[in-house]
């Protein structure tokens, strides 16, 4: 159990984080829409913490994943962040100008009314961010939270407690608490995080978490955005290059070991040419990674409860008749280790009463059907 997780929820936490709403709410009251130049020093502050933070975020992330290759944080949690960031700098004084409208009826305008559209900014922003790229998604909404001129408190996963309590750091040195606030916990913080009066909340995460956030967020007529889990399927057709095809669909599975809501969640691919699919998959995997159980750059499973999880699915495939093959090309022995290291598993004509075909993988499993 982590710190963020043992450490209880009181009043005292729910309280702080209404009274800081309330702060940025009145914060934005009395500043009014904030200017081009304010929002693009926001977007600058920000991107200045992550490059100065940038190998204190690569630590974090590795700490808390157990292995993580620090080059592909760098990567997603760093540059990934980045970008977007700069994208919304270059572009928010367009989006931030008046759009012009016919006035209806016409005659109006005979009088010299003027009909357009103002683009103004809703005030604070709830951000719940997940533990899979926890910089990453956190930074990325920020860029148009910042560019259309709002205010944010984020709650970040208590699955990461240590990027948590360095994303809480590096916030309060480069921003007051009425312009950007973090809090850190467990579950109780979240749901009471959810049910705070936000002029929109952003979610990210889990469906089955996103049922009570959107149910916390009605009570107070909160709009939401939610970015949730989906199969993702790859379909292979006949003319393929399966080498190619191969090294991309193994390359997107085994990016932060699976754990993305972006990595092939299962593949179809003709019948004759599974074996040809699972053949070249093998060779990519051995050619990126020629071992797997030491290797810092292959990606561990967050936690015990999702290591579970997904050995639960590999148990149940199994069972209902499924072909199991492992791309562990150096035979490693992955029953004792200091992480939670799977290695790429291929589960060849699952069924739809699979456990691996009903939920959202996330994680290094991958169920290739076939089809005539």
């Amino acid at each position: 159990m982590s710190a963020a997780e043992a450490r209880p929820m009181t009043s005292d936490a729910e309280t702080r984080m209404k009274q800081v709403l309330e702060r940025q709410k009145q914060a934005h009251i009395k500043e009014g829409p904030v200017s081009a130049e304010k929002r693009i020093e926001w977007l600058d502050r920000a991107i200045g913490l992550l490059v100065a933070h940038k190998e204190e975020i690569t630590d974090a992330l590795r700490e808390d994943f157990g292995s993580r290759s620090p080059d592909a944080s760098m990567f997603t949690d760093v540059s990934g962040s980045i970008g977007p960031l700069k994208h919304a700098k270059a572009n928010l004084k367009t989006w931030m100008k008046r759009e012009k409208r016919k006035v209806e009826p016409a005659l109006l305008g005979l009088f010299g009314a003027r009909a357009f559209i103002e683009y103004q900014p809703k005030g604070t922003v709830g951000v719940i961010s997940p533990w899979n790229f926890p910089f990453n998604l956190t930074f990325t909404p920020l860029a148009g939270i910042f560019a259309a001129g709002n205010r944010a408190m984020i709650k970040p996963s208590e699955f990461t407690p240590r990027c948590s309590e360095l994303m809480e750091r590096m916030f309060k040195s480069a921003y007051d608490e009425t312009e950007v606030a973090v809090f850190t916990g467990g579950p109780d913080v979240g749901a009471a995080f959810s049910k705070l009066a936000f002029d929109h909340l952003l979610f990210t995460g889990a469906t089955s978490i996103a049922y009570h956030v959107m149910k916390a967020a009605a009570e107070n007529l909160v709009p939401t955005t939610l970015e949730l889990g989906g199969k993702s399927p790859v379909i292979i057709g006949d003319s393929a290059d399966m080498a190619l095809t191969a090294k991309r669909v193994m390359m997107g599975k085994t990016l932060n070991a699976g754990q993305i809501c972006l990595a092939p969640d299962y593949v179809m691919v003709p019948k004759d040419k599974a074996r040809d699919f699972i053949n070249e998959a093998t060779g990519a995997v051995a050619t990126m990674f020629p071992t797997l159980k030491d290797n810092p750059d292959y990606t561990s499973v967050i936690n015990q409860r999702h290591y579970d999880r997904l050995m639960g699915y590999l148990d149940d495939a199994r069972s209902k008749g499924a072909e199991i093959i492992e791309l562990n090309p150096a035979k490693e022995n992955f029953s004792q280790q200091p992480f939670h290291k799977i290695p790429p598993t291929i589960v060849l004509n699952p069924t739809d009463d699979m456990k691996i075909m009903k939920d959202e993988i996330f994680g290094p499993l991958l169920p290739v059907k076939t089809y005539e």
